[in-house]
């Protein structure tokens, strides 16, 4: 006889007689056992301590199903039948709630928003619109959700009702955020929006490690924590502690920073925290940015003792084995139930306006554009033959094409934004103009933008300039001195222990609330996240854009987003210099935009190129073929204007 039995936190699997002792040490059963189960031999017996609970019942199964394929029995002692007798029940349990969890999601109604309406009453402030009634009420028949609606549809509202309502419930004692430093003021406004109150939080990150352990030892003096995910991973140990003190939600927002599914030190560190929450819900408008493999570990969180996505193994094989169109369909039917998602079209936003504003290079401009350009065409003969090595040349082209189009300044300037040196210019015609440039003209844009933001500004009203150089946010900042801007770029830091060195924070704090400041001057990738200017900016200048359409479409919705009054029009000011790159990257944008759309209004967003890493894949080979086939066109006119 062969028995499995479970005493002292030890799975044993062992032999009566001698003859099956035989059998179970048999190379094929070892090498299961031993290998894929990770079992310690001792004797004749197999032996697995301290699983966790979730793996106790799987193991046995496993064990079980491993040899009945042989036509061999195993007996189970009454522990193992009482672990997987619970264990049927809890399944059974499990397709309960993905059923109503589905139903719930698909059939909104009255009643369930007036049920929601009614929990919240009266301490929650904040009137919700439907669809957020609607996602809330998700979150209650499913427990531990994903919420994966667009940028600006009020996420953090949703979530804080749901604390709300199981902390009326009490079964919850806190709350435990988890996200980027720039969610931090987003979730204290809200709070405050929602409850009328400032919240009892506590910062527990960009202090010393001594600090954040003091914080943590306190940690029951406070209803909300919020920590990174950089300081979540150092501090793992410590927040498994108060967790086990007190029953928390967690809240992970911008939960896509969980991406990597195996080898990420941070999706490792956060997914240790699942067991020891009480509840569990993830935020964020872009699930997939990369693939579909960032979506694994989200589910791994929310659902440790379940996998609905099967092993990280299992997955990963099947993503990467079937085509991308069943392999997205295989995931919506297995996660649907498990999530919900408020798409940007029914949020009914006031229309926006789109102002295109063109101008013509400056003479010394138009000069240096023409010299470079010429000088990219006879370089083509030498382009690398290596592929990689070709696309990071002809990057760095369109760069160069781009900055003369805003300000040929950047020229001799290190572009660390696009890991540029400074351009050589020894052999170059240009040499005196480019290095003396702002000694004879202003470019173009610059003049026109100080027009436009002189105009709005002298109206009362308050500005965002966008630009994806440094150096030009620096000038920017000089040139609307008077203005009281505030400048923000990837040098800024978002927090900081030097009381003289202002935050990001702080500075949009500034912006948004002192009346003598008129104008935000940043680059989108500083700005990309967990920011809303909405209430205060309706209006965004574009000295230079990429053909980064993520970053662009981020940018666009820090002041379109709810909120909005009904008869609020949003502006945004496209500056293009005529006959430039700046004309192809507003065409590809147009159209990566529909394509985006697209993408973002499905149920399930996919792949976003461009959003966490510089890399575009396809699209990006066709953005700089369009490139090479302007400096063509460019100097083939220029030539016919000239003869």
């Amino acid at each position: 006889m062969i028995e499995l039995s479970y005493d002292k936190s030890q799975l044993v699997l062992e032999a009566t007689t001698d003859s099956h002792k035989r059998i179970i040490l048999q190379p094929l059963h070892k090498l299961y056992l031993k290998s894929s189960l990770e079992g310690k031999l001792h004797g004749d017996s197999y032996v697995w301590s301290n699983l966790p609970r979730e793996e106790i019942a799987a193991t046995t199964e496993k064990i079980i199903d491993h040899f009945k394929r042989y036509n061999i029995t195993i007996g189970l002692d009454s522990k193992c039948n009482d672990i997987l007798s619970k264990k049927r029940e809890s399944d059974e349990a499990f397709l309960d709630l993905i059923e109503r969890s589905f139903k719930a999601k698909k059939n909104a109604s009255v009643d369930n928003r007036n049920h929601v309406i009614e929990l919240l009453s009266p301490e929650f402030k904040r009137t919700l619109k439907d669809f957020q009634l609607d996602a809330v009420y998700h979150l209650l028949v499913v427990n531990n959700g994903a919420n994966y609606s667009v940028p600006g549809s009020g996420k953090t509202s949703i979530a804080l009702a749901y604390y709300h309502i199981l902390l009326k419930q009490n079964k919850i004692d806190g709350l435990l955020v988890i996200g980027p430093a720039s969610c931090f003021e987003p979730w204290e406004h809200e709070y405050h929006e929602c409850f009328g109150t400032v919240p009892n939080s506590v910062r527990i990150a960009g202090i010393s490690k001594i600090r954040r352990n003091e914080s943590y030892l306190l940690a029951d003096q406070y209803d909300i924590l919020l920590t990174t995910y950089q300081s979540a991973m150092r501090d793992v140990s410590n927040i498994i502690e108060s967790l086990k003190r007190r029953r928390y939600l967690i809240v992970l927002d911008e939960a896509h920073y969980i991406k990597r599914p195996q080898g990420g030190k941070i999706a490792d560190a956060i997914m240790s925290l699942s067991r020891y929450a009480s509840y569990r819900i993830i935020l964020t408008g872009t699930p997939m940015p990369n693939g579909l493999e960032d979506i694994w570990s989200q589910f791994a969180f929310l659902w440790h003792d379940r996998s609905p996505l099967g092993t990280v193994e299992s997955y990963l094989r099947e993503i990467q084995t079937e085509s991308l169109n069943q392999s997205i369909i295989s995931i919506k039917n297995k996660i649907d139930p498990l999530f919900s998602r408020i798409m940007k079209r029914q949020l009914s936003l006031p229309k926006v306006v789109f102002h295109i504003v063109s101008c013509d290079l400056s003479p010394l401009q138009s000069r240096i554009y023409e010299g470079v350009a010429i000088r990219f065409l006879s370089q083509l003969k030498e382009e690398p033959k290596d592929r990689e090595a070709l696309r990071e040349w002809r990057r760095a082209r369109a760069v160069r094409l781009l900055q003369i189009a805003s300000n040929p300044t950047l020229l001799r300037q290190k572009c660390d934004e696009f890991l540029l040196p400074p351009m050589v210019l020894e052999q170059s015609s240009f040499k005196q103009g480019i290095e003396h440039y702002s000694n004879y003209e202003i470019p173009c844009k610059f003049k026109a933008i100080k027009q436009i933001v002189t105009q709005l500004c002298d109206l009362g009203n308050k500005v965002i300039i966008w630009s994806s150089f440094v150096y030009n946010l620096k000038m920017l900042a000089n040139l609307f001195s008077d203005y009281m801007s505030v400048l923000i770029y990837g040098g800024v830091p978002f927090t900081s222990s030097d009381e003289q060195e202002l935050t990001r924070e702080q500075l949009l704090t500034r912006f948004k609330s002192d009346e003598e400041c008129k104008l935000l001057i940043a680059n989108p990738a500083a700005c990309a996240e967990s920011i809303s200017l909405h209430k205060v900016c309706h209006h965004a200048v574009y000295l230079d854009r990429t053909f980064n359409c993520a970053h662009y479409m981020q940018s666009l919705d820090r002041i379109h987003r709810l909120g909005l009054e009904a008869g609020q029009r949003t502006h945004y000011y496209l500056v293009l210099a005529n006959n430039s790159i700046d004309e192809v990257i507003n065409d590809r944008l147009k159209q990566k935009m529909l394509n985006m759309e697209h993408v973002l209004e499905d149920d399930l967003p996919g792949l976003i190129p461009g959003y966490w890493t510089d890399y575009f894949g396809d699209e990006e080979y066709v953005d700089l073929e369009l490139v090479e086939q302007h400096i063509r066109n460019y100097l083939k006119q220029h030539d016919n204007q000239t003869q």
